[in-house]
């Protein structure tokens, strides 16, 4: 199987690195400085893990940016792995549904988000596409080339549309992750497992950004973790508008499961350091509208995504 890898930052360049060092061909798909860095010097991904043996990648890669991937044969491809921002999902469906009009690969988002899924099948036959998520996972570009992670990665997986040939495909990727050392199952409703991410992503992506702290300096402050727990709530009071039902006990798990995980930096809070373009729509702005659909409002969450807002824009 040739895997190709479309947003090979933190998270995707962590991925990529175990694919090849299982014996997979795996295309990286990267831009910048980090990109240019992996040709010249190969990349190098460090990954620590506190239960199972550390990880050390460093090798030279199949690397390009996009535009290169367009020049070549989607019929080369057997998946993709989509790891962009979730801000860029819709241009990233237009342009992979020009290039696969005649011969779509499978097409698997990891992204942050619950809408990632559902706009590629706007643009692609939607049994080409796979949900997916990346959980208990922190990986970050240190220097460009250089990547640290740190947790398991583990891989919930589902189809968004069935068929025969995509339950065929989707066990033999969940095998090729597996022996990639990439804890991966499927799941029998992605879309409750996508929302339980985002009750995570939601409960202290931004307020971490907003404080510039660390997840676990957030989980462990008394009156913060309130705060966690009622952005988390107003998560899953908007996940019905979705059709998903979302437990007080999943709500629950999730505030402990980030709790006890090893204190990291935010996707966020990297992005405000870096003066990137942080996902406040696609993690905030989905509850918050959500909630008003329902005539509800979600005050936890319209308060941090707005300061922040307001802060990172002065």
């Amino acid at each position: 199987m040739h895997i190709a890898i479309i947003g090979a930052g933190g998270v995707g360049s962590y991925y990529g690195a175990r694919l090849v060092s299982s014996g997979m061909k795996t295309t990286f798909v990267a831009r910048g400085k980090h990109l240019e860095a992996i040709k010249k010097n190969g990349l190098h991904v460090n990954h620590k893990d506190f239960e199972f043996e550390d990880f050390e990648f460093e090798d030279f890669v199949d690397a390009y940016d996009l535009q290169a991937l367009l020049l070549k044969d989607p019929r080369e491809f057997d998946a993709l792995i989509v790891l962009t921002k979730a801000i860029l999902t819709k241009e990233i469906a237009i342009t992979l549904a020009k290039w696969c009009a005649k011969h779509t690969p499978y097409i698997i988002s990891l992204q942050n988000g619950v809408e990632n899924e559902d706009i590629l099948a706007s643009y692609i036959d939607p049994k080409k596409i796979i949900g997916g998520l990346s959980v208990k996972i922190g990986a970050h570009i240190i220097k460009p080339g250089i990547v640290h992670a740190i947790g398991e990665a583990q891989t919930p997986l589902g189809l968004w549309q069935e068929s025969e040939e995509g339950k065929t495909f989707l066990h033999d990727f969940v095998a090729i992750l597996s022996k990639s050392n990439i804890p991966a199952n499927i799941s029998e409703d992605i879309r409750l497992e996508l929302w339980k991410k985002l009750i995570i992503n939601n409960g202290v992506n931004a307020i971490c950004a907003l404080l510039e702290k660390k997840t676990g300096e957030i989980m462990h402050h008394k009156k913060l973790s309130l705060i966690v727990l009622g952005l988390m709530h107003e998560t899953a009071k908007a996940a019905k508008v979705a059709g998903v039902e979302v437990s007080q006990k999943d709500v629950q798990d999730m505030f402990e499961l980030i709790s006890k995980f090893d204190s990291i930096k935010t996707s966020m809070l990297v992005d405000r350091e870096n003066s990137r373009e942080l996902e406040l729509d696609e993690i905030c702005g989905v509850v918050i509208k959500n909630c008003e659909l329902q005539g509800l409002d979600a005050p936890y969450t319209r308060t941090i995504s707005t300061l922040l807002e307001v802060v990172y824009e002065s």
